[in-house]
């Protein structure tokens, strides 16, 4: 007998054995979707991870339903990526599979009730819920239970279907359906052949004014336009309605048929050639080649407006011409509209885009096209990994030390910058990191040999880096040289920068107005009461705000506590420097950017335009305004508060303001090589202050390296977070404690550190404490990770804990 495993889009550990029907022995393969049953009547599309002849010696296998492609969707490489991502990053394939799939390729059971015909009705005993459900099976023989909210409320339908079934009364059945569906466009045309009866059909049709009028327009486009005739292109203008061409159709006068079409439009533009590389770049690409060759992947280390992009272009050109396919990764596609235009006017057609704001369709028919080879070049954010590339030759991570490669909110947890390259390893493609301000594990990396290092140390063009100015606040405010938040030097620089027609950004990185709204008589704040945190305050919608859990209420007039009407704010948001900067440069046009402000439909491509026409002379904004703003016109770049960037509870907290200073310094100058940056802060002497002024990345690096040599962080060890959860703080201390001294039995004490109470204790009603693993790299990790793995299982069969939920969380 044949036996197969399969994925199922389920959180549970490994894979599931089913049996192998004699007609589907010769047709099935590793990588195709199968329907299976699972659990009671549940019915689910699993992907087929190997086929065996080990028969299961503890329980009967059940049968695969049925197959759903005549050839593997997922290629073997991609099974291999996802093992690798389940083993390493200690997560269940099921939640790898549900991430990496469009859900519309999944096809799944919906639950429908039917009539039992065998059990007779009492239509006396029944309640009101009861008789207007089994009315609605005397109509209809399958009823949803989607459909059933039409007329019974949302509350009643569990216990109503339940007494029914309980009852006999009705059946529980299981459809199987796709949610995909191709986009049909409708088109219009006129036989030729009944034309040579024209004056005859004007004639029949002269009762019908409207319907004669319609048939001379879709004669007459049908006659000049050289392409097919969308029919929504007759009713535009409101003359024509449906029935006037319903009525052209029942008389056989025009046929309405239907072509597909894609969901995503492709660029229609000139194709832009590539323009000559510098002589640095030249000797940069030479050095990438040599990296290549040796079998390296490599760094792109180039400061702001070096020319990365012209580099990645070379490389992509070459791919394409080898025959293979590109994936271009972005940390996020919305924020990086110049570099995706820029793509797409040099390969149009050939290129497309792949990311979360997709609809599922959409994302479906990318999918197929990747499958089909029809692109050569997919832009995407991390979702884009799980592509089925049949030929893949590069694959470019840009921005590579940005967070949102690894976000702490969207489960399978995984650093998408770490498994591009592993990805890369399984497609034996080459790979490219590139920034401008590395991450410390990267730089570590290259300096030491696992990859090519390359650095482009100059903008292109011979444009001057931006010059660095370090404002000590504490001295301009006790010489009374500030306005709010703004030195009077600062004030100053920003005044000459408009008065030259120039723009200004100034960056400050927390949302809302004010940190905190405190009662000035009793000192009582308002609490989010589903998280342990503070709400911040946002004067543009009046409101107070939880970051974490969404949580919002109207800002309160008396303290609810002792009724006090003397309430203050504390803290600075970005909705505060807002304020500020349009009352100190009331002539100027203030827009901005954070979260919040760009949440409204094309907010993003309305305030791009304003920036790029220069109606916008000044931009407030929070870590977003760093990324993807390349304007000619952009001359100085503010912080006021560049200390509140520094005092985060995180160990990369220095690594991420340098970076973040850097990026939105690099905004400025672009073009005039005249970029100008002022740091505001209390302490200008502060070492990384002072790193950044004298412009010496390798000293940077140097200074990263010896903090985390120092107190063991990466790169020089591994971490391993496990987040524990529960609405109950008691029974979560003591599961926390007990995991502990689980893990203490099999790792050295040094390694554990916890279990403590999270920095945010309680998100969204569930209380969190954490167990952080300092593990060493090498052979031995692999050994201490199992032994994590063993400790997790060993907790886990603790009927008391089942109820705690359990994130782990690798190389966060």
């Amino acid at each position: 007998m044949t036996f197969a495993q399969i994925i199922l889009p389920l959180n549970l550990k490994g894979t599931f054995t089913y049996k192998v029907s004699e007609e589907f022995l010769s047709k099935i393969e590793v990588g195709m979707r199968v329907l299976v049953p699972f659990g009671g009547k549940k019915i689910y599309t699993g992907i087929v991870a190997e086929i065996h002849e080990n028969e299961p010696e503890t329980f009967l296998p059940k049968d695969i339903h049925s197959l759903l492609d005549a050839e593997p969707i997922v290629p073997k490489q991609q099974l291999k990526f996802w093992n690798w991502l389940s083993e390493y990053y200690l997560c269940n394939i099921g939640e790898i599979y549900r991430f990496a799939f469009p859900s519309s390729l999944k096809l799944e059971s919906e639950t429908y009730l039917k009539r039992n015909p065998n059990k007779e009705i009492d239509w006396e005993v029944l309640d009101a819920n009861e008789t207007y459900l089994l009315q609605a099976l005397e109509v209809k023989s399958l009823v949803s239970l989607s459909e059933i909210e039409a007329f019974i409320p949302k509350k009643e339908i569990v216990k109503t279907v339940k007494a029914l079934i309980d009852e006999q009364l009705i059946l529980i059945d299981e459809k199987i359906y796709e949610k995909y569906k191709a986009k049909e466009v409708a088109y219009l045309k006129i036989d030729e052949n009944i034309l040579g009866n024209l004056s005859e059909i004007l004639q029949s049709l002269t009762k019908a004014k409207k319907q004669k009028d319609l048939f001379l327009s879709i004669l007459e486009a049908q006659q000049t336009q050289n392409q097919p005739l969308r029919k929504s292109q007759f009713f535009e203008n409101g003359v024509f309605n449906a029935s006037h061409l319903r009525g052209l159709v029942e008389k056989n006068l025009v046929h309405e048929y239907y072509l597909q079409k894609d969901r995503i439009e492709t660029y229609e533009g000139e194709i832009e050639n590539l323009e000559k590389l510098s002589e640095v770049q030249e000797k940069a690409l030479t050095e990438m080649n040599e990296g290549f060759r040796d079998g390296k992947n490599v760094l792109l280390h180039g400061v702001t407006s070096s020319g990365k992009t012209h580099l990645y272009l070379e490389k992509i050109e070459e791919t394409i011409a080898n025959g293979k396919n590109v994936l271009f990764l972005l940390p996020e596609i919305a924020l990086t509209k110049q570099i995706t235009q820029r793509l797409e006017k040099k390969y149009g057609k050939q290129l497309s885009f792949y990311h979360q704001k997709l609809t599922d369709f959409e994302k479906v028919e990318v999918w197929r096209k990747v499958k089909n080879n029809e692109i050569k070049i997919l832009i995407g954010t991390r979702s884009s990994l799980f592509l089925p590339f049949q030929n893949l030759g590069l694959i470019i991570i840009d921005e590579e030390h940005d967070a949102a490669y690894k976000p702490r909110e969207v489960k399978p947890f995984f650093n998408a910058k770490d498994a591009a390259l592993v990805l890369a390893h399984f497609y034996q493609a080459k790979a490219i990191l590139g920034s401008a301000t590395p991450s410390v594990e990267s730089y570590y990396a290259a300096k030491n040999g696992k990859l090519k290092y390359v650095f482009l140390g100059e903008r292109f063009g011979e444009v001057a880096l931006p010059k660095y100015e370090i404002i000590n606040f504490k001295e301009a405010q006790e010489s009374k040289l500030s306005v709010g938040h703004f030195s009077q030097h600062l004030i100053d620089k920003i005044s000459e920068n408009l008065e030259h027609k120039k723009q200004t950004i100034i960056l400050h990185n927390r949302r809302g107005y004010a940190n905190v709204v405190e009662c000035e008589s009793c000192g009582h704040v308002t609490y989010c009461s589903n998280c342990d945190v503070v709400m911040t305050y946002h004067k543009s919608t009046n409101e107070l705000k939880c970051h974490y859990c969404g949580h919002k209420a109207q800002k309160p007039k008396i303290c609810p506590k002792c009724q006090s009407t003397n309430l203050n704010t504390r803290g600075i948001g970005i909705e505060q420097i807002e304020e500020e900067t349009q009352k100190i440069f009331k002539e100027a046009q203030v827009e901005r950017m954070d979260v919040d402000s760009m949440r409204k439909k094309f907010a993003y491509e309305k305030l791009y335009e304003k920036i790029e026409s220069g109606e916008a002379e000044i931009v407030v904004g929070t870590q977003m305004i760093s990324k993807g703003l390349d304007f000619d016109n952009i001359e100085l770049v503010a912080i006021p508060k560049a200390d509140a960037l520094l005092y985060v509870q995180d160990f990369r907290a220095e690594e991420r303001a340098y970076q973040l200073i850097t990026q939105v310094s690099g905004r400025a100058g672009r073009d005039s090589g005249k970029g100008k940056i002022y740091i505001q802060t209390y302490n200008p002497y502060h070492p990384l202050f002072e790193l950044i002024k004298e412009e010496n990345s390798a000293k940077i690096y140097e200074h990263f390296l010896k903090e985390r040599e120092q107190f063991l962080y990466p790169p020089f060890v591994k971490l391993v977070l496990i987040e524990l959860k529960h609405r109950k703080e008691e029974k979560l201390q003591r599961a926390s404690q007990f995991l502990s001294s689980v893990l203490q039995k099999y790792l050295p004490l040094p390694c554990i550190l916890g279990p403590e109470k999270a920095p945010i204790g309680k998100i969204n009603l569930l209380y969190q404490y954490q167990i952080l693993l300092k593990l060493p790299r090498g052979k031995k990790y692999q050994e201490y990770k199992d032994y994590v793995l063993k400790s997790l299982e060993e907790f886990e069969e603790i009927t008391a804990y089942k109820s705690i939920k359990i994130d782990t969380l690798v190389d966060f």
